[in-house]
């Protein structure tokens, strides 16, 4: 996919429409030749795909979510009337679930395994029995649970544990359903592992792809389950909840400081965020509490040494193939807004 470099550009929390998603043909009924304007420095066009382009001051305000979304609806007008459902990450990103990690440069779709056909653009997952597909803003993809379970087969244990996170704390899905699309792959099928696993993990009490992204490594790494949400309270009542906790132990995943970093000035929300973390932290001592505190770059694969090491150096036992599943008579109230 096409990128810009753009500095200090808001990221805008609007998603794109589809009107703003403009074809070649469009294009040149305004007077604009897209061919000749991609040649000027700056170009006022991203191509998104072939004849299709976005202006690149709104491409620059989008996340990686949104482009790869972008990338979808182009492609969906390109290959009207085929027998695809778009799947995978490319069905996640439709439906708004968080990613952890590169999103494919390719629109991934499914289809009957008979079906023929490629294409540069698209990855194509053949299968014997179609899904339902299910039409969302515009576009036919495939069913929240499935697509969780799709994710679960092909990407990381913490791309996938973020959108079924995610999925079921927003009430897109439920456990069970996730449950049965588990039961139905076939014995030997791909990824069968990997999604069982998601299965047992996925915990809707995680409240950000970060906390779900640490839990994963926790789990890779061997760290002992913890529990999440902890309330903390004291003399004074209770001063909020803490992401992770052990006994005598509580850990925190750091995502303002993601932000913090980048060294923009006058992020009064930030350092509103700053401060109320270390009167919190102030307090949790205070109780005789241990604290273990990491940022993404931590928690991340390649650098997971650093949150591994923030929590042995607070005493955070080992103990992580034991863990348990989250109840599932246990379900979640649907619609809470993931941070």
């Amino acid at each position: 996919m096409p990128s810009v470099s753009c500095q200090r550009v808001a990221m805008s929390k609007t998603p794109i429409h589809p009107t703003e998603i403009h074809s070649s043909a469009a294009l040149l009924r305004t007077g604009t030749n897209p061919s000749r304007e991609l040649a000027r420095t700056p170009s006022r066009l991203i191509r998104v795909r072939m004849g299709e382009y976005v202006e690149s001051w709104r491409w620059a305000q989008l996340k990686d979510e949104e482009r790869h979304r972008v990338l979808v609806m182009a492609t969906a007008r390109r290959t009207r009337g085929g027998n695809q459902v778009w799947s995978h990450q490319s069905a996640g990103v439709v439906w708004g679930m968080p990613a952890v990690g590169a999103l494919p440069t390719r629109v991934q779709a499914t289809m009957p395994s008979d079906a023929a056909g490629s294409s540069a653009l698209i990855t194509r997952h053949r299968v014997q029995r179609m899904p339902d597909g299910v039409e969302h803003d515009g576009l036919l993809v495939t069913p929240p649970a499935r697509t969780v379970v799709d994710i679960a087969r092909t990407t990381s244990l913490a791309c996938a544990l973020a959108a079924a996170d995610w999925s079921v704390a927003n009430g897109l899905c439920t456990l069970s359903e996730i449950d049965a699309e588990v039961d139905a792959i076939e014995v030997g099928g791909r990824g069968r592992r990997a999604a069982r696993l998601v299965q047992r993990l996925v915990d809707p009490r995680a409240e950000s792809p970060g906390e779900s992204l640490s839990r994963a490594r926790m789990f890779e790494l061997g760290i002992a389950q913890p529990d999440l949400q902890v309330p903390l309270e004291d003399a004074g009542g209770g001063f909020g909840r803490a992401d992770f906790g052990w006994p005598g132990i509580i850990g925190e995943f750091d995502g303002a400081r993601k932000y913090r970093a980048t060294g923009d000035a006058g992020d009064v929300a930030s350092e509103e965020i700053v401060i109320r973390e270390k009167v919190r932290e102030d307090r949790a001592r205070r109780l005789g509490l241990a604290v273990s505190r990491w940022v993404w770059s931590e928690a991340y694969p390649s650098h997971a040494r650093g949150m591994l090491e923030a929590l042995r150096a607070a005493g955070v036992p080992h103990g992580g193939p034991s863990w348990t599943a989250y109840p599932r008579d246990r379900q979640p109230s649907a619609g809470r807004q993931v941070a």
